[in-house]
């Protein structure tokens, strides 16, 4: 938890009260339970014997109302713990370095070697434009800002890398290929981990509970949940392909110009389910 800062430590210690609290209440609801039984067989011998029971009547009125608010409290806490198990990220390899920035990362290798100009280098976002490939300006107008115009070899370029990596992963990996829908639901997006946490970074269909995808890994990796694999099934690969949306409302601050941060961008995705002890062999 180290790698994940000081808020993840805080919210384990209080998911571990409230844990601790919600055993406390369960106990108490199930020993008034037992005692509302209890007088509710007094009160039916005593009317068998024509005896008066008001008194058990009147302790049975109070426990169920007792009950009542406990399961209220009951209900509240467990909304509060439930959001704040589902906060919890996944708990780093052992390689991963502890860190508070990218600055702290390791590089394990590198390919190819970084070229040198003897020129000073154009941004790409003024090299795009400057070739007529990219058009941010009208997608200004049309729409708004970080969002883009693909325009004549740019758009060709775009469509020939994602039939290239569809091909590649398909043909020659063993990939089988999808095209998964766009909009999903709020389960979907809380299987992969946006929800409850990163809400604010995908765009909500109002008045619904849809979402636009903020990755093709939402429906693909969806598509079997739920669903029981025998093992011999494993493993299951797929590569998608999408548009992809995000509000990036975390980005206040950050470089957002030209096609870093869009809120609309195309990605191929490659989803594996294998096994737990295979995962990081297949990751690699």
């Amino acid at each position: 938890m180290k790698n994940r800062g000081g808020k993840q430590l805080e919210e384990v210690t209080r998911i571990a009260e409230l844990d601790v609290k919600r055993r406390e209440l369960l106990q108490e609801v199930e020993q008034l339970k037992n005692r509302r039984n209890t007088v509710s067989q007094e009160v039916a011998m005593r009317k068998k014997a024509k005896e008066d029971a008001d008194d058990l009547i009147a302790e049975m009125k109070g426990v169920g109302d007792r009950i009542k608010e406990l399961d209220e409290e009951l209900r509240t806490l467990e909304v509060e713990l439930n959001h704040l198990l589902l906060s919890i990220p996944n708990v780093p390899h052992e390689s991963v370095p502890v860190g508070a920035s990218e600055e702290d990362n390791i590089e394990i290798r590198r390919n190819g070697n970084v070229p040198e100009f003897g020129f000073e280098a154009k941004a790409h976002w003024d090299l795009a434009t400057d070739l007529g490939i990219l058009d941010f300006e009208a997608a200004g107008k049309v729409t708004g800002s970080r969002f883009v115009f693909y325009k004549g070899l740019g758009a060709r370029l775009e469509r020939a890398l994602m039939n290239f990596m569809m091909d590649l992963h398909s043909t020659e990996h063993g990939y089988e290929e999808m095209l998964p829908p766009y909009i999903v639901n709020r389960d979907s997006l809380t299987g992969t981990g946006q929800l409850p946490k990163f809400e604010e970074d995908v765009f909500h269909i109002e008045n619904s509970e849809y979402f636009l995808i903020p990755t093709a890994e939402v429906p693909v990796t969806n598509y079997h949940r739920d669903d029981i694999l025998a093992a011999e099934q494993l493993p299951r690969k797929f590569v998608a392909f999408s548009a992809c949306f995000r509000s990036e409302a975390g980005a206040a601050g950050r470089d957002t110009r030209g096609l870093i941060r869009q809120h609309q961008f195309n990605k191929v995705e490659l989803v594996k389910l294998v096994k737990p002890e295979e995962s990081y062999e297949e990751l690699e």
